[in-house]
């Protein structure tokens, strides 16, 4: 009896276009059309490129042709890319943007820039450290010429904050936030698969309702069977839309696969219960029911900062209770955290958490059903 009652659904659930566009259709389209409006702004794999620069030699001068030779030389720490020429050269290159700055050697290191960005700053930056070291580049150059390579390396150390990736696992843009959200809002969708599946066992809203309860199915098997069914679907959906973002539109969204799989597992676990639950209200009509269901995930979604970024942070500081039972927030933030952290600890608190209240609903649901009664069928 439970693999037909499964078979059914889950037929039922594959042939219903309404639950299958807003589970499937429609968060890829968001997708695809966030994906167009923010680009690829958080490609953290993006690697820094070198600064072209001129150098104008008015004189020579070995300790800075070191430190020049240090930062442009062929490497992960490459810093520039040097063009020595003359001054009128320098102004022309400059002049057409094919380099940032020029740098005038002489006794001391001069810049000039054309306007102020990213990388003429970052050029500052260089001639600063250029500043700090040299005396102790000057000092063993004239006593030990050959120990200049040594003396450099402190020096390319402490620049390497430029070219260096940051100490997290993944990408920190709080643009993937919005990614993030779409994630939850898949699985809180799943609530409609949810409420059509507990609709179809109210003897007073569908004849199919009515045939189901006098069939001698045990409503208990009937819900589990529904359950497994339904989330079959709704799990292989965001499977599906998770292999969308991350290998077809190649966004960082954190590369622990197992480990999403399972909260996508979890989350639509919660999104099927949730629905189940709320359409186990006895008293209201089933448009009555999908208006909660609508209503209740939007405002969940928008706390999870689809709509608007910082919003959840806003949360957090004035009332982190909120975050903590918001599913669309604990299943952004255990996103973020397998992205961030190494290590799981605050993944699996978010998962554990999400779990306790699919159980709780979960066990809250059958309660209701199997209570309902009916005068005549």
């Amino acid at each position: 009896m439970f693999f037909r009652e499964f078979k059914y659904m889950l037929l039922s659930s594959l042939r219903s276009r309404e639950l299958i566009f807003w589970t499937l259709l429609f968060p890829f389209a968001l997708t695809t059309f966030m994906y167009m409006a923010l680009g690829d702004i958080f490609d953290r794999t993006e690697k820094f490129e070198p600064v072209p620069v001129a150098i104008v030699k008015e004189q020579d001068n070995m300790t800075l042709t070191a430190m020049l030779n240090a930062v442009s030389a062929e490497g992960d720490k490459k810093l520039l890319i040097t063009t020595y020429t003359g001054e009128k050269e320098a102004k022309k290159l400059l002049e057409e943007d094919q380099v940032k700055g020029i740098i005038y050697m002489g006794n001391k290191l001069s810049l000039a820039v054309k306007e102020s960005g990213m990388d003429e700053t970052m050029l500052q930056s260089v001639l600063k450290q250029f500043t700090k070291y040299e005396t102790l580049i000057q000092d063993t150059a004239q006593k030990n010429p050959d120990k200049i390579e040594q003396a450099v390396k402190p020096m390319q150390q402490e620049m390497s904050y430029f070219t260096k990736e940051e100490n997290t696992r993944g990408n920190q843009d709080n643009v993937v936030n919005y990614f993030y959200a779409i994630f939850a809002m898949t699985c809180l969708f799943a609530s409609f698969s949810g409420c059509a599946a507990i609709l179809q066992m109210q003897a007073n809203l569908t004849p199919l309702g009515q045939r189901r309860n006098v069939c001698g199915m045990k409503k208990s098997t009937m819900f589990v069977a529904d359950f497994a069914a339904t989330e079959l679907v709704q799990f292989v959906l965001a499977c599906a839309l998770l292999i969308y973002m991350r290998f077809v539109l190649n966004l960082q969204i954190g590369e622990r696969y197992a480990a999403i799989v399972l909260l996508l597992f979890v989350g639509t676990s919660f999104g099927i219960v949730f629905g189940m639950l709320i359409g186990s209200i006895a008293h209201l009509s089933e448009g009555g029911k999908i208006g909660v269901l609508v209503s209740s995930n939007l405002v969940l979604c928008a706390m999870s900062d689809l709509m608007i970024s910082g919003i959840k942070g806003v949360i957090e500081k004035a009332a982190p209770i909120v975050n903590d039972i918001s599913p669309a927030a604990l299943i952004t933030d255990a996103f973020y955290a397998l992205n961030v952290y190494d290590t799981y600890e605050r993944f699996f608190v978010d998962v554990l958490s999400l779990a306790g209240l699919t159980v709780l609903l979960g066990g809250i649901c059958i309660w209701r059903v199997r209570r309902n009664r009916y005068a005549s069928i």
